[in-house]
């Protein structure tokens, strides 16, 4: 059985900032699971949550890089939408270009766009 990862969950003081954060940069879709938690995805796929917290300590969250088709497109949308450039976008040889950001709460998300 090949395992592969099912559920990413960043914590958040603010349900409806990350909301509105990832909504704006990823397109996903949004589901309240209870008052504490946000669920989001695409369409049918479920991506992850975001679970409400009374604090965020920068640097507690895991590593996750997302696969985006153009990483200018999402890097525009980045600081206006709340959050910060923490490496600028650069060439990934061999694989296209990376970049990483941060949201709102601090937590950090990679950015990969493969070469076609």
């Amino acid at each position: 059985m090949a395992y592969k990862v099912c559920h990413i969950e960043w914590l958040v003081t603010d349900l409806n900032q990350a909301q509105k954060f990832y909504g704006t940069l990823f397109d996903w879709e949004f589901k309240a699971f209870g008052e504490e938690m946000i669920v989001f995805g695409t369409g049918s796929e479920h991506i992850g949550g975001f679970m409400k917290a009374d604090e965020v300590v920068p640097g507690n969250s895991p590593s996750v890089w997302l696969e985006c088709a153009s990483i200018d497109e999402v890097m525009a949308k980045v600081e206006p939408a709340g959050g910060q450039i923490s490496v600028p976008k650069a060439p990934l040889p061999g694989v296209g270009f990376s970049a990483a950001i941060k949201d709102p709460e601090g937590n950090p998300i990679g950015l990969v766009e493969f070469a076609r």
